[in-house]
């Protein structure tokens, strides 16, 4: 069976699928030893029992397939038949390799980041607060995507850091229209049908971005929420209690795996080092101007 090396977010993988989101990542080293494995089983789904525990859990998707994590080092998953592979890999490189950091202790938050002057800047929210869209926006005015959606942030050194991630970002529809982007070859969100995974690109070449594999240092992050355009600075445990809300990815599976504390503890690692902001605007960006130049200018401050 043909096996692809992948050396993405600090850690080696070895995986009997092939994984064009981390293509940039691929490796052809057979020399490393991998990390972690991802393992097609040739097995109907319905074997896998669904349960979560502190260093194994299974989950089923239906039409789709099962995956099984365990122990941080392996996931394994059993196909649906007739299953898109697209669809798969969706829960593969999102469920899956979320609970996989869990279980590694790494620090895994739901974000979209953009580098400034060399920094990593991240910015949070739950779940429609427009971080990708807030990256694309960015972007557009020359500041380079790093990382979107499950973003691994490292706290092992005396400065924490964000490792650069696949090269692409998840917007809605009219995110794209206010951007004059194209919808029309753009692969479809599996449950969302009006979100689109758009792939970034080189903005001199149109080439694939250039692959990075260390964490850059982190120098801010912004929590995004609607309202009148405003930056405010959150300290002490409002700036933790902010982040850990705005960009904790799948609470829910925390306590069952009795990683709370620990996240708390990972988390404040990342108040105690970086300036955390709040940052409101309207959701028409429309009528957002003086909301970009609040946020160009904060920027601007920590370049």
């Amino acid at each position: 069976m043909k096996r692809w090396r992948y050396r993405y977010a600090g850690l080696n993988v070895l995986s009997d699928i092939q994984l064009p989101e981390w293509g940039i990542f691929e490796t052809g080293d057979a020399n490393d030893s991998p990390d972690a494995r991802i393992v097609l089983e040739d097995a109907p789904s319905e074997s896998f029992t669904p349960h979560i525990g502190a260093d194994s859990y299974c989950f089923q998707v239906e039409a789709v397939g099962a995956y099984r994590i365990q122990h941080g080092d392996s996931i394994q998953v059993a196909v649906q038949p007739r299953a898109g592979m697209r669809e798969v890999r969706l829960f593969l490189l999102g469920t899956a390799w979320g609970v996989l950091c869990y279980q590694r202790e790494i620090l895994a938050l739901h974000a979209s980041v953009v580098e400034v002057a060399g920094e990593a800047v991240a910015f949070c929210g739950v779940s429609g607060a427009g971080k990708s869209t807030m990256a694309a926006w960015l972007m557009d005015q020359g500041y380079p995507l790093i990382a979107d959606d499950l973003c691994r942030f490292d706290i092992s050194g005396t400065r924490p850091g964000v490792y650069p991630a696949a090269p692409r970002l998840k917007l809605w529809r009219d995110a794209l229209e206010h951007f004059n982007r194209d919808t029309g070859d753009l692969e479809r969100d599996h449950f969302r049908m009006d979100k689109y995974h758009l792939p970034v690109t080189n903005g001199h070449t149109g080439q694939p971005v250039a692959r990075r594999e260390s964490p850059i240092p982190l120098r801010a992050v912004y929590l995004l929420s609607w309202g009148e355009p405003e930056i405010a600075r959150l300290k002490g445990l409002n700036a933790l209690y902010a982040l850990i809300q705005a960009a904790t990815y799948r609470g829910e599976l925390l306590e069952p795996m009795g990683l709370t504390a620990a996240h708390w503890h990972r988390c404040a690692s990342i108040a105690r080092a970086a300036p955390i902001f709040r940052l409101t605007r309207p959701q028409d960006w429309s009528a957002a101007s003086e909301a970009k130049e609040l946020v160009l200018a904060s920027l601007q401050t920590l370049a």
